[in-house]
């Protein structure tokens, strides 16, 4: 690409830069020919189309000149020291689909142009300073399904957010959540469920009738402002505050009514919380002596009102003596099932290395997740891959084991079968495509798995394949960073560790924002070649035979070629990629033949390195070969991408756990 308005406005961006303190913008000149290899730029085709600088501690303000990247779909800043207004320019970036600005010091009104974003999916506001309320213009955001912010722009009379609709699911978290810092990430991550989980228990408590909050979830508001409705009464119901209200006497009440844009209230929850300040007085006796006689009738319409205040004064205060007792049958329950939850989510996510430690499904939930099974990813292994989605509109792989009867499933497919489930169980990291559920039903006889799902196809596709989108030579270092991350904890985190079986492009997944996912969705071998053979009790022999960590690093060195040349890695025209990079690998001044053509640019000295390790993992004695903690810890010196930019930015997968795991205990 040229360097023309882009660069510019890049280059503004960085001019409005006052602190810069890890060097991010270091290698940002105005001499190049093209942004795509400056730090935090990535693009495709040549075209920006993620700007992410993120956890940099940058201080200073948003360029307006922002909004003339019209190619940009991902802008992250979050965790720096930016302050100023969001530039009203921001709403002419209609194709980005995530703007994350969480914990900055921005401040002023969240501008309404951003509601012209038609594009954005995800928006993340919490942790900074801003006033006012969410404009009404989101409501314009058809395709808005996350939505983070500060609590003070949620008030009742101002809030602007919606509830979930029927196809996009919105999530909406509030970041008073977020008091519990570090590890109280966990209790952000399952608000949602939390909620859920405590409105279901309060109104089987109080006995409450399906309602409102029923169409809140089954059902889309049918304005902006019933979405607001819907969303303020379920933070109401999720308050230990809210008591049954006291039941309504026939005499009218003086107090000014407050008309909310719905047509229902939520059960014996008021709509609107109780105002805490002093009440007027009624007029003293002598005003109403003094009245004409013509205002007769109008004092006597003061009477019955009068009445109602002494009667509501006597039921405030019996309201207030039961009202303690009231709140022990409220608070206590609500305590005992967030503890609940949030231990079961913390056993979900620790992955308990003895056992299975991923909940089990029945398959009548599995097929309604995938549509009676009509949705086929692939079909490889003697296993087919399914996508599904889940309730809370989380997309799911489910894969099934081709055998429609116990008698052609001997016992050393089942043990293979439940080895894998333990196996995958204890791997949890966002660089791989963790296992969240199984299934294991015999009537009708199934044999599931089910997995995180990645939307961008194969690593493989998109190095081979001409109709997939091409990978620019940052995104390649981001994707190689990613696998190495993954395999370092899966070599030196876990104990005992664990080795890929068959570590290649073809198993390794990208997500929306083409982070790499390594994974073993299928590969259900010993289940297939079993089939063939004589159940003679020798379980081992009839395993998956895993590869060793050696292995693994021999593997990455090959992936590593075939990254950064494009190439297949064996066919007839070339035969062996090893054996074709040999020509180059030992020459510093061939090493650019190496490169993918297609390529538009690339860093020599980031090449150098590279080439470094793959002569270092490729070598013929394995124990020659370096461990993953060496290489990704070279890599990462030389291409300054740490563990956190490689992962994926936004991961659907507590969400996916918590749904099935309620499902579990359903």
């Amino acid at each position: 690409m040229d360097f023309g308005d882009t660069g510019l406005a890049l280059l503004e961006f960085r001019a409005r830069i006052d602190s810069d303190p890890y060097g991010a913008f270091a290698n940002w000149n105005s001499n190049d020919t093209t942004p795509c290899m400056w730090y935090g730029v990535h693009c495709v085709d040549g075209k920006v189309q993620m700007l992410d600088l993120s956890s940099l501690a940058l201080k200073g303000t948003l360029a307006p000149e922002l909004g003339k990247l019209s190619d940009l779909r991902s802008l992250v800043l979050y965790r720096n020291r930016f302050s100023g207004v969001i530039p009203k320019e921001f709403g002419e970036l209609t194709k980005l689909e995530l703007l994350d600005l969480r914990e900055n010091d921005l401040s002023g009104m969240v501008p309404a142009e951003i509601g012209e974003m038609s594009s954005l999916k995800c928006l993340l506001l919490y942790d900074n300073k801003f006033e006012g309320s969410i404009p009404s213009e989101f409501g314009k955001l058809k395709l808005l399904s996350e939505l983070q912010f500060d609590k003070n722009l949620a008030s009742i009379l101002a809030t602007r957010i919606g509830c979930a609709n029927r196809k996009f699911r919105l999530r909406i978290w509030q970041s008073s959540w977020r008091q519990f810092n570090g590890a109280g990430l966990l209790f952000i991550q399952i608000q949602g469920a939390l909620i859920r989980s405590l409105n279901t228990v309060l109104i089987q408590w109080f006995k409450l009738q399906k309602d409102t909050l029923a169409e809140c979830n089954d059902s889309c508001c049918g304005s902006f402002e019933q979405q607001m409705a819907c969303n303020e009464r379920r933070g109401l119901l999720g308050s230990s505050k809210n008591l049954p209200a006291v039941p309504a006497t026939a005499v009218p009440s003086t107090e000014q009514i407050i008309a909310l844009p719905t047509t229902r209230s939520s059960g014996s929850f008021p709509a609107v919380p109780k105002e805490t300040g002093t009440k007027s007085e009624p007029d003293d006796e002598s005003s109403e002596t003094n009245s004409e006689p013509a205002d007769q009738s109008s004092q006597a319409n003061s009477k019955p009102v009068d009445q109602s205040s002494e009667n509501s004064k006597g039921e405030t205060t019996a309201e207030k003596s039961s009202g303690d007792l009231w709140k022990y049958f409220i608070i206590i329950p609500c305590i005992l099932v967030f503890i609940a939850f949030v231990a079961l989510a913390f056993m979900c996510r620790k992955r308990a290395a003895k056992g299975i430690g991923v909940p089990k499904l029945n398959r009548s939930e599995l097929e309604t997740a995938c549509e009676d099974f009509s949705n086929i990813v692939q079909a490889i292994d003697g296993c087919t891959v399914y996508k599904g989605t889940l309730s809370s509109g989380v997309e799911i792989a489910v894969t099934s084991i081709c055998v429609s009867s116990s008698k052609e499933w001997p016992k050393s497919s089942e043990t293979g079968f439940r080895r894998k489930i333990d196996r995958l169980s204890r791997i949890n990291h966002k660089n791989f495509v963790n296992l969240i559920g199984y299934c294991m039903d015999d009537e009708p006889f199934s044999r599931m798995m089910v997995f995180e799902y990645a939307p961008n196809g194969t690593l493989f596709e998109h190095l081979h394949v001409e109709d997939m989108e091409h990978l620019d030579w940052s995104g390649r270092v981001r994707i190689i960073m990613g696998v190495a991350y993954c395999l370092l904890y899966m070599h030196h985190d876990l104990n005992p560790p664990i080795s890929h079986p068959n570590l290649s492009s073809s198993f390794i997944y990208l997500t929306d924002d083409y982070a790499a996912k390594i994974s073993e969705v299928l590969g259900f071998d010993s289940a297939s070649k079993s089939n063939n053979s004589v159940d003679d009790g020798s379980q081992d022999s009839k395993l998956d035979p895993y590869a060793d960590p050696e292995t693994n690093v021999y593997s990455f060195g090959i992936l590593l070629l075939e990254i950064i040349s494009g190439k297949l890695v064996y066919s007839e025209e070339q035969g062996s990629i090893e054996e074709w990079a040999s020509q180059y690998l030992n020459d510093k001044g061939s090493l650019n033949n190496l490169v993918d053509p297609t390529l538009k640019g690339f860093k020599a000295e980031e090449l150098e390195v590279i080439c470094e390790v793959i002569q270092e993992c490729i070598q013929s004695e394995p124990r020659q070969r370096p461990t993953m903690k060496d290489v990704s810890s070279k890599l990462r010196q030389a291409f300054n991408v740490t563990p956190e930019q490689a992962v994926p930015r936004l991961s659907p997968l507590w969400w996916a756990e918590l749904e099935i795991l309620s499902m579990e205990t359903l």
